[in-house]
């Protein structure tokens, strides 16, 4: 047994810690297997974790991460606010209030101290998305709200268990807000995860003793700090700017903005976002607990692979933000749907500043990867199930976005969604026996993946229609973002993924086809009826028998430019359909013949046609106040795409050594600009919803036509850009 205050030996600390976060992991495999709910059983979409007696995070499980990140937020508003009824061993607060630390209505929090003989050792926590929060709207996304008391039941901490016994009072008057039944069961699920999580840790206790626990506690802490500082110090000292979007609010289609500015100085990093567009009138916002929420994901994921995931992380960022900002709301504004809308974009934006510095670095290039599915949705369907009972159901498919590429491979297909570490979808024929509903066909959305040297990761489309239901309809609402562009942006010139697509189609012969035997359409063309492209924030409505609901979703971003692609992975994504043989040749300049194989020399002659056309259309930037400069010593690179000499006083390009400027000059002078419409990226790019506000803004090199960054414009909105101020010594490429 340790001594109380000393520093554990690293063979008991690592076998602690790892202790610490397998409870963690059983904490949320408890919650999963007691809880019915169809959104955690097909989709993960839970969080547990340790915390210290002050709320600092020490562990959290391999779920969603996000939820994870505002646990102790949840504990900070419980001891703030629960003084009057007291905090005792055995009790369990349950809040849901975004103002309060949670990040949506929808995501239930609960969080119990553990007390170790009178004294409060730490806290646990799980979180969880409910199957409804009894707003205007089933499913917990009232579209049309306006502020944040139209969106369902919003609790601050309430004691749900007191002293060991539930309080049946308590649970009774949330299921009595909520439309399906199963929401009770779900809350029961997390008191069963969190007397597990207790009963672990109390063994823990019991074995190690008390003081060597508190101690594995903020000795994670300070090795999580210590190591990621280090990492920092090894990274260039410099300013990224990332720009992205919110399409639609739910009333109408304004764009908002979310701009991240990152300095790296030292071993700190700042994220400021000023410049982000004010609260939106309807649900995409999200309070500070889902800004924090995001950026910590981001760095967890892009700096932290091998670095403990707590507060030791937090310490090492200041985060800059003014409140009444869609990221970082004020009260009332609604919020409902910010999980998947202000809080991804928020992911988005803060992980291309953090790819665009990894990618400054020659030993840790390999780590950066291109955005992945850049946004979710909530496809959501209710009524009165076939086997009787009232349900609303989230489709929960979308969780499998496509990755974003690496700097050395492709991303992975229907990777998952970025925020979710232990990514799930749901098993159709499960779908099919819980709720009245028939899938047409599930599939891999061909061209979906973002274009690059290194393609982005497939997204998918899917169709279903009501089957069974006893009514004979059902209801449905969609709540997506990323629908007039894209989202998950690439690096390096490498081009952005899908954006999300939602249709219904009426007055289908589906319904007679399933009584006489015919087969049924497993592609969204085949499908006979009327064709309706749906607003990303659809209201509710009716799915009457024989209409056909179908949507896709975003994917990953692409890694280099495309005209660098083997040839051969091009032919060979042609014949495997990840690619048209269109894309093919108009993106990638690969020429395939009847055999389905590439010709090399017509392959060649396409793509310098290809680079001159770049050229032939390209026009001078006009950065405003966005500047590309670079300080240091030695010879460094950024992707592939720069090499920056400072011995030569010469930045040139990566591909043909086309000197560009001096490292001190503003690079976006001396390079090119193609402006294209989205959909030069492939496919699915906005198209359905263009109204010719966003553009595909090229940068190349003024001597060959090689991409140097591609960004998905707004007009009048801020230039991304970079400046490297500095690269410590070690760092120099040899």
């Amino acid at each position: 047994m340790a001594a109380s205050n000393s520093r554990l030996d690293p063979v008991t600390f690592e076998v602690l810690n790892h202790r610490l976060l397998s409870i963690t992991e059983e904490m949320g495999i408890q919650y999963m297997r007691c809880s019915g709910s169809n959104v955690l059983i097909t989709g993960n979409d839970a969080a547990t974790a340790i915390m210290q007696p002050d709320g600092a995070l020490v562990s959290v499980g391999p779920y969603i991460v996000t939820q994870g990140n505002v646990l102790p937020l949840i504990v900070d508003s419980t001891m703030r606010l629960s003084g009057d009824v007291g905090i005792y061993d055995g009790d369990i607060f349950i809040c849901n209030d975004p103002y309060l630390g949670a990040i949506h209505h929808p995501d239930f929090a609960t969080v119990a101290p553990i007390y170790w003989k009178d004294e409060l050792i730490g806290w646990i926590g799980a979180s969880g998305h409910q199957l409804d929060t009894g707003g205007m709207d089933p499913g917990g996304f009232s579209i049309k709200a306006a502020d944040v008391h139209q969106e369902g039941l919003r609790m601050p901490p309430v004691k749900l268990v007191d002293r060991g016994a539930m309080r049946e009072d308590v649970l009774r008057w949330i299921q009595n807000q909520v439309r399906d039944p199963l929401v009770g069961l779900d809350v029961k699920g997390q008191v069963a995860a969190l007397n597990t999580g207790r009963r672990r840790i109390l063994e823990l206790v019991e074995s190690w003793g008390v003081e060597t626990v508190k101690e594995v506690m903020k000795q994670s802490i300070d090795y999580a700090r210590d190591k990621l500082k280090s990492r920092l110090r090894e990274l260039p000292d410099g300013v990224w700017r990332d720009v992205q979007y919110i399409d639609h609010d739910g009333h109408d289609t304004q764009i908002y903005q979310i701009v991240c500015t990152m300095t790296k100085e030292g071993d700190a990093l700042t994220f400021d976002f000023e410049g982000t567009s004010p609260n939106a009138k309807g649900l995409i916002n999200s309070t500070y607990s889902g800004l924090q929420a995001a950026v910590l994901s981001a760095v967890y994921i892009n700096l932290c692979w091998d670095i403990p995931w707590n507060r030791g992380v937090r310490d090492c960022l200041d985060l800059r933000t003014t409140a009444g900002t869609v990221n970082n709301c004020a009260y009332p504004a609604p919020c409902a749907m910010a999980t998947i809308s202000a809080v991804i974009v928020t992911i988005d934006v803060t992980w291309r500043c953090l790819s665009q510095m990894l990618m400054a670095d020659d030993r840790y290039r390999q780590q950066a990867m291109a955005v992945w599915s850049g946004t979710s949705m909530a496809p959501i369907f209710a009524g009165i199930s076939q086997h009787g009972f009232p349900f609303a159901a989230t489709e929960m498919s979308h969780f499998g976005g496509g990755g974003g590429a690496r700097t050395y491979d492709d991303g992975v297909d229907t990777a998952g969604i970025v925020f979710n570490t232990t990514p799930n979808m749901p098993n159709i024929e499960d779908q099919e026996s819980e709720y009245p509903v028939l899938y047409l066909f599930r599939r891999h959305l061909r061209d979906s993946g973002g274009p690059g040297r290194f393609r982005g990761g497939r997204s998918a489309e899917l169709a279903y229609t009501a089957h069974r239901s006893p009514d004979n309809r059902l209801e449905g609402l969609f709540a997506g973002t990323g629908a007039e562009m894209p989202n998950a942006i690439g690096v390096g010139g490498g081009m952005p993924g899908a954006a999300i697509r939602i249709a219904r189609v009426l007055g289908t012969d589906i319904a007679e086809r399933m009584s006489t035997g015919k087969p049924l359409p497993d592609r969204l063309d085949d499908i006979e009826g009327s064709l309706e492209i749906l607003p990303p924030k659809h209201t509710r409505s009716a799915m009457e028998l024989g209409d056909v609901w179908y949507h896709s979703w975003q994917a990953g971003g692409g890694y280099g430019d495309p005209l660098r692609r083997d040839p051969e992975r091009v032919a060979m994504d042609v014949v495997r359909e990840a690619v048209s043989p269109q894309a093919a040749l108009e993106i990638y300049g690969v020429v395939m013949n009847e055999d389905g194989l590439y010709d090399p020399r017509a392959t060649e002659a396409r793509r310098s046609a290809l680079r001159r056309e770049r050229l032939q259309q390209s026009v001078v930037p006009s950065p405003g106040d966005a500047a590309v400069s670079f300080a240091g010593m030695g010879r460094r690179s950024v992707a592939e795409t720069l090499v920056i000499d400072f011995d030569k006083d010469a930045v040139s390009c990566g591909e043909c050594g086309h000197v560009h400027c001096r490292p001190q000059d503003n690079l976006l002078e001396h390079l090119r600009e193609v402006n294209a419409p989205l959909n030069a990226a492939g496919p699915v790019r906005g198209e359905d919803y263009d109204r010719g506000r966003f553009r595909l803004r090229q940068l190349c090199c003024s001597a060959c036509g090689g991409l140097v960054d591609v960004q998905v414009a707004l007009e009048d909105a801020p230039r991304p850009y970079f400046r490297i101020d500095n690269w410590p010594a070690a760092a120099a490429s040899k």
